[in-house]
């Protein structure tokens, strides 16, 4: 021990590694033996007695580092007390006082530590320590005690209760570090609550008062992250601790309210907002009037929508507050006396409602009204019938609207203050009711002649929509006939009238509406939307369409307000009636209305999944079994005449509503489902769908077959869109998945039908990356399959479609593999690159690598249960550029076009925060892609070239000799491969560059770009034409001020 200590004492500065190793040893060592700390103590005598400060402090630190890394459950009473006197006894050394600070505060955790101890420490730190002398590390160290022991010890300090308040308010004044003041603020609140200040409460507010307002600005890279709105917010939580703070604390805030300064204003208004509630309406009623004096100017005069906002605020919590004074009765009623000037104020303003002060009166008479049942009773009985006369003798539209505008304010404050309809449980006293009530006939017949009124001022009538929206939502305010009324003007508006914003204003409510009074809506809408609806193809003619709404228009107003369960529950049997009645008699009608139809169901159900609705599980056997029998019946008929559920499109709907509904069933439920999705499209048993009837099925139904009927194979699509919907968890019913998996695949090579093709592919890329689990199947994916598509693709003698279907199925195999990660994934991509060099089959293995390395939005996704692992797309990026750089390098010129396609698909789909950390070397090959004529890799390349732009813009400085003459040449519309894609990337490209770049780096092509632009301004195409007014803007306003950082 003696040697450890001596160790340490003697370290030099500059032997601080051995000093810390010299500590540990000495904590290891006491802390196995408690007994030991006693012998730390005597070993350190004579340097706690030397004569050198420097010595003694030293000696005193690794005691107190000892004490505060110990285990203290180790340490005795008895030892306690004994380091506590003498901890307490040496304060009066000032060159140990830091590190005996420092060991008190370990001390105070120690569970042996008592009450009598920390009264000890205490008195002995306030009498002896001149806290503000000493550093910031030794005065946290006395705030960070008096936490603990206020924590710990309440019930002892209180004993000595006054003096402790003293000697706190002795120790913190002067002080000005932040970390410091974080601190002290929560001991001046827990000093409040829990020890009588009344002997000390103006020294206590003074000290505290002193640092309002906070000016603190953080320094660039604090380290502390303590920022002027944690200083504000424990100041303000001082200040509104106690009541006795009222008397000081009003009078400086209103003085400080009239400052100048907009910090300082908004730091007092909301101080006074805090403090109210605690200091009380007797504390606030002396001070009435200039409160409202001063709030008033922030409101009327705002010089900003934030500070309008926190003035309003504060109002309503005055307003609040006086409310619960003791009322004397009449005049003398606290908040009466409050209002009157108010209402005064805002009434002569409201007199002349067009001005611009009537919007902001009736924002205050909003708040006050919103604050208390006496205050909105006061202000209504005040304000309203002079309102409602000045609305029935006036002409001006827009005074009118400005009245209703006011109305409105009035409505809001209710609903805020008296409930709001609907509301599941009760969030007001329900025993008060709004005194609006009193007025809600001249309410209703004010808002509802606004509405219906043929003014061309539109506002009026908007405010007219929500007046009696706003009515609707009051807690008990209309009847059953007058909400239905209303309903019914609403619909009135979305199905008849002219005007946009009307409508979407109306829709609007009934969607809200919706959700609170579904009832309402299911009686009142809902049959007036489906009865708009074509019932015959003679509704669906053009003169027919153009009288009323269209069915897209009727369908998305049905999507706005059909998300609740049960109003959905009532969509879904109406919108398949109506497909029934199209597939059944609208012959050779147009697929526009059965695929708006079935869209309108596909919208709702995902709308419902962003909101988690629960009940979408239920459409797995009532709504998704009758969609497939749809599009499968049609397929059936001997003739195999056209029909228009076997449209494409409509099946692409289908397959949507499916995957929807699909992964929003557990494990289980999918078991079953996808049992009888097996027994109809690879049995062909058809039994179980929906209105099956015996002899329905002249033709077998074969959609797995590359021979069957083209309207059957293109249902396969519905089939792997219930493949991919399926969780890990599922079972797939077949006996041998090597046998199955392999069979889709022949199948998919086989068949000249595309979107068969597709849906084979995608249906076996999903059972590869979800069913590999612990990799059973990566024998059959290495061994059997992959060399199986080998074969396939290399064989020149096979036709080319085999070929190309091999090579499709194959990418999709490799996507599977490389998102779970998979070793096989990677030599497939490497095989994908060795076939660049295939004519024909070279360009589509090149974009295959959009499809490996992006995301698909309808299959192998987070959301469809595929496996993702961690950063697949940053270990693509690591593995294929080298690969990729290398092949470029040593290809044939025809051969490199493949691979400069293949890796602006790679950079095109990887984060961008990888992208711009690994693109230098990478430069010269994305410039040289360029000069290709596929305009599909130039316009990636050069959206490339945009990211790099913005986020890199010293690396793209170095090239701009070289590209930004490439990226002119791409905006002539003369040339062919500069399609209209690749002149506006080309032109966006451009007109980045002077937001981003230095002006110096610019100057040089300045005026070549310009001269260069007049062209491109007079494009045959709008959109280039645009584009090229913009770029132009951007590089006729470079100057050495712009970009120049």
């Amino acid at each position: 021990m003696d040697r450890l200590i001596s160790t340490y004492i003697l370290a030099q500065t500059d032997s601080q590694e051995q000093a810390e190793a010299a500590i540990q040893d000495i904590v290891k060592d006491v802390g196995t033996n408690p007994a030991k700390l006693l012998q730390l103590v005597q070993g350190l005598g004579e340097y706690l007695t030397s004569d050198e400060a420097f010595v003694r402090s030293k000696a005193t630190a690794l005691l107190s580092t000892t004490l505060a890394t110990l285990d203290q459950s180790k340490v005795n009473a008895s030892a306690v007390n004994v380091l506590v006197e003498f901890y307490c006894d040496r304060l009066t050394d000032q060159a140990c006082v830091p590190e005996l600070l420092k060991g008190l505060l370990a001390l105070s955790k120690f569970d042996k530590f008592t009450g009598v101890d920390c009264v000890k420490a205490t008195k002995a730190i306030l009498s002896l320590v001149n806290v503000q002398t000493y550093q910031q590390t030794a005065r946290h160290y006395v705030f960070l005690f008096f936490d603990s022991a206020i924590r710990n010890y309440t019930q002892s300090l209180r004993s000595i209760s006054s003096d402790f308040v003293f000697g706190f308010i002795q120790c913190l004044d002067g002080e000005k570090d932040p970390r410091n003041l974080m601190l002290a603020f929560t001991l001046i609140k827990n000093i409040i609550q829990e020890f009588d200040i009344a002997q000390h409460v103006e020294d206590l507010f003074e000290v505290t008062f002193c640092y309002f307002p906070i000016t603190f600005r953080p320094p660039p890279d604090d380290p502390y992250g303590i920022t002027s709105e944690h200083l504000k917010v424990g100041l303000r939580d001082c200040l509104s601790a106690t009541p006795y703070f009222a008397k000081f604390a009003l009078p400086l805030l209103l003085e400080k309210l009239s400052s100048s300064s907009g910090s300082a204003k908004k730091d007092s208004m909301e101080t006074i907002a805090a403090c109210a509630p605690v200091y009380g309406s007797s504390a606030l009623t002396p001070y009435a009037e200039e409160l409202w004096s001063g709030l008033q100017n922030e409101i009327f005069h705002a010089t900003g929508d934030e500070l309008e906002q926190v003035a309003l605020h504060t109002l309503q919590v005055i307003t609040t507050e006086l409310s619960m004074g003791v009322s004397m009765g009449g005049s003398n009623d606290p908040v009466e006396k409050f209002l009157r000037p108010i209402i005064t104020d805002c009434m002569t303003q409201l007199q002349k409602p067009e001005l611009k002060l009537a919007k902001p009166s009736g924002k205050i008479l909003k708040a006050c009204a919103m604050a208390s049942d006496p205050a909105c009773t006061a202000i209504t009985i005040a304000t309203i019938p002079t309102l409602l006369s000045q609305y029935n003798t006036s002409e001006q539209s827009t005074r009118k609207k400005a009245l209703l505008d006011v109305l409105l304010d009035f409505l809001d404050a209710s609903r805020v203050l008296y409930g709001s309809a609907g509301a599941k449980e009760p969030e007001h006293d329900t025993d008060f009711i709004t005194p609006l009530l009193t007025f809600k006939d001249r309410f209703f017949e004010i808002f509802t002649n606004a509405l219906m009124s043929s003014n061309e001022y539109n506002a009026l009538r908007l405010a007219g929509v929500k007046g009696l929206h706003g009515m609707i939502l009051l807690r008990e305010f209309l009847s059953e006939t007058e909400i239905s009324y209303a309903v019914q003007y609403f619909v009135r508006i979305v199905l008849e009238d002219p005007d946009v914003e009307l409508q979407e204003t109306a829709l609007s409510s009934l969607a809200s509406l919706s959700l609170i009074m579904p009832e309402v809506v299911r009686n009142m809408a809902l049959p007036a939307f489906f009865e708009m609806l074509p019932t015959s193809q003679n509704d669906m003619e053009v003169d027919t369409v153009i009288q009323k709404k269209s069915p897209e228009y009727i369908l998305n107003a049905v999507t706005k307000i059909g998300l609740e369960p049960t109003l959905f529950a009532d969509i879904v049997p109406q919108i398949l009636e109506k497909i029934d009645l199209v597939s059944t008699n609208f012959t050779g009608a147009s697929s526009t209305y059965p695929v708006a139809l079935l869209t309108t169901l596909l919208v709702v159900l995902r709308a419902k999944a962003e909101l988690g609705h629960t009940d979408l599980a239920q459409y797995l056997d009532n709504l998704v079994p009758r969609l497939l029998a749809m599009c499968i019946y049609p397929t059936l008929a001997a003739n195999d005449a056209d029909h228009i559920m076997k449209n494409p499109e409509i099946l692409d709907v289908v397959a949507g509503i499916t995957r929807v509904v699909m992964i929003h069933v557990d494990a289980a439920a999918q078991n079953e489902f996808v049992k009888a999705i097996f027994n109809i499209f690879v049995h062909g048993q058809l039994s179980i769908l929906a209105a099956f009837k015996e002899n329905m099925s002249p033709v077998p139904f074969q959609p797995l077959h590359f021979e069957s009927r083209i309207s059957q194979q293109n249902t396969s699509v519905l089939f792997s869109t219930v493949i991919d919907g399926c969780r890990q968890q599922t079972i797939l019913p077949v006996n041998n998945i090597h046998d199955f998996t392999g069979s889709l695949v022949e199948v998919a090579i086989k068949t000249s039908n595309i979107t068969q093709r597709t849906a084979l592919s995608k249906a076996v890329a999903t059972i590869l990356n979800k069913f590999n689990k612990g990799n059973a199947l990566q024998a059959f994916i290495g061994q059997e399959l992959v060399p199986k598509l080998h074969s396939v693709i290399r064989h020149e003698q096979a036709s080319f479609e085999a070929r190309e279907s091999a090579l499709i199925m194959y990418t999709w195999i490799t996507k599977a593999m490389v998102l779970s990660t998979n070793a096989i994934g990677y030599d497939m991509t490497g095989e994908l690159m060795n076939i660049f060099s295939v004519p024909r089959l070279g360009k589509i293995a090149a974009d295959g690598f959009d499809l490996v390395i992006g995301e698909q939005r309808d299959v192998l996704t987070k959301e469809t249960f595929a496996v993702l692992r961690l950063l697949y797309k940053q270990r693509f990026f690591n593995y294929s550029i080298p690969v990729l750089v290398r092949g470029f390098e040593n290809s044939t010129h025809e051969v490199r076009h493949n691979f400069l396609i293949a890796l602006s698909h790679v950079l095109r789909n990887i984060p961008k925060q990888v992208l711009l950390t690994e693109l230098p070397p990478l430069l010269p090959m994305l410039v040289h892609s360029l000069s290709f004529p596929d305009p599909e890799l130039k316009s990636s390349t050069i959206e490339t070239f945009q990211i790099i732009t913005k986020d890199a813009p010293g690396l793209m400085a170095e090239h701009l000799a070289t590209l930004t003459p490439l990226l002119i040449s791409l905006t002539n519309a003369q040339e062919p491969a500069n399609t209209l894609k690749v002149r506006i990337a080309a032109l966006k490209c451009l007109g980045a560059q002077p937001k981003s770049l230095p002006f110096t780096a610019l100057r040089p092509y300045k005026a070549q770009v310009l001269k260069e632009l007049e062209k491109s301004l007079d494009d045959r195409k709008r959109l280039v034409r645009r584009e090229a007014v913009e770029c132009r803007s951007q590089w006729f306003t470079l100057s050495g001020s712009i970009g120049s950082a």
